[in-house]
């Protein structure tokens, strides 16, 4: 009989594992690749995101030709900071909201245009509907290479007596807010505070006269400093016919310059992270929020000087009046007064910019200042066809 000693069976056996030196190889190794393949999964993000951003673009811009086929002209760009949309006040001039308000028909929002339809101003179901309205966030309208899709602290407390229930958003809720915003045009002034235009009530309005916007021959005074060349702006309603520079060259929507502290919208109004451009809602009337411009100083139309620009036609930005060019420009942090009125991305090279024919091509951050204006004007007779 044979006894086997189980404690040298156990003393023979080989033991298999990794050391110390080998488990420190191989984490090594994990890490390099890691740090390898970080930056290409990061840009292959990216690069989805700019790929929804680019279709958010080309989906508004097909919400604004659906409008023109069912209204005859674009949507109009609204009454200015002191107005929201309003469902009771239909779709052209008459209509207080934004161009973004004036297309929820035609991108599948109906149900949230029509909140407050039917129901009386300043009653308690009204003020309900339209707080709602204000502060529900459209995807449609967001750049997923810059924010989420949420609603953000605004500062609406300069809205309209008609309105101004809506200044609990800026401590409440918050508003809803685009990344995009239509072309104004090539117009020194952008918005109803350089315009003089006050209107806070809809009685008021009934009796205001409005500007003419449409009146740029040279030599007539401050309305010219108003004109407005562009697609959406202060109660527009530009038919196509109007675009005589082709809608193929001409702007209609696209990205807007936007600082980088601004995102969250966590600083006070005139700090760093919360600019003018950028502190109401998406369904604000004519502002900088949601109209840009491309005016470029170094490149006026023939004959025409600074001095057709009247300081009586308006109270000027600053930077406006140094002489500055509108060139759209990425994001960047910190305040920026020529951003206010410039588009822009997050993206690196350019940003997404739709046509009247419903293209959208990429537009270079370098692009010539005169070839940007040129682009913006629906007007000016000077037709670009080689696009950066």
């Amino acid at each position: 009989m044979i006894i086997t000693n189980p404690y040298r069976r156990r003393t023979d056996r080989h033991v298999k594992g990794f050391t110390l030196v080998e488990l420190l190889v191989v984490i090594a190794i994990i890490g390099i690749l890691v740090a390898l393949l970080l930056p290409a999964i990061q840009a292959a993000r990216e690069a989805a995101r700019r790929t929804q951003c680019k279709d958010n673009v080309k989906n508004i811009a097909l919400g604004c030709l659906l409008h023109v086929d069912s209204r005859g002209y674009f949507p109009s760009g609204g009454w200015g900071y002191q107005w929201s949309g309003d469902p009771n006040q239909g779709y052209g001039e008459n209509q207080p909201g934004s161009w973004a308000y004036n297309i929820l028909t035609y991108v599948e929002e109906q149900s949230l245009h029509d909140l407050g339809k039917g129901l009386t101003v300043g009653s308690a179901a009204y003020k309900d509907a339209l707080t709602q309205l204000n502060a529900t966030p459209v995807g449609l309208f967001i750049c997923p290479s810059r924010r989420p899709v949420k609603a953000y602290r605004g500062n609406w407390t300069n809205a309209g007596s008609d309105m101004s229930f809506l200044s609990a958003l800026s401590t409440g809720p918050g508003v809803a807010k685009s990344d995009y915003a239509a072309s104004g045009g090539s117009s020194r002034m952008s918005d109803t505070t350089e315009m003089n235009v006050s209107v806070p009530t809809y009685a008021a309005a009934k009796t205001f006269t409005w500007p003419r916007l449409n009146a740029c021959i040279r030599g007539i005074g401050p309305d010219f400093a108003k004109c407005q060349s562009g697609i959406s702006y202060l109660r527009s309603e530009v038919k196509v016919a109007m675009i005589t520079d082709g809608t193929a060259n001409t702007y209609l929507v696209g990205e807007k310059f936007l600082s980088t502290d601004q995102y969250d919208s966590s600083a006070s109004t005139f700090a760093a992270g919360f600019g003018l451009d950028d502190n109401q809602g998406i369904y604000v009337g004519y502002d900088w929020d949601m109209v840009r411009t491309a005016f470029e100083s170094r490149y006026k139309p023939d004959g025409v000087t600074l001095s057709d620009f009247p300081e009586s036609g308006g109270t000027y930005n600053p930077g406006q009046n140094s002489g500055d060019s509108y060139l759209p420009r990425q994001d960047t942090p910190g305040a920026n007064v020529i951003g206010y009125v410039a588009f822009g991305s997050a993206h690196t090279g350019g940003l997404n910019m739709s046509f009247c024919d419903g293209s959208v091509r990429t537009i270079s951050y370098d692009i010539d200042g005169r070839v940007h204006r040129n682009l913006a004007n629906r007007m000016d007779g000077e037709v670009i066809t080689d696009r950066q």
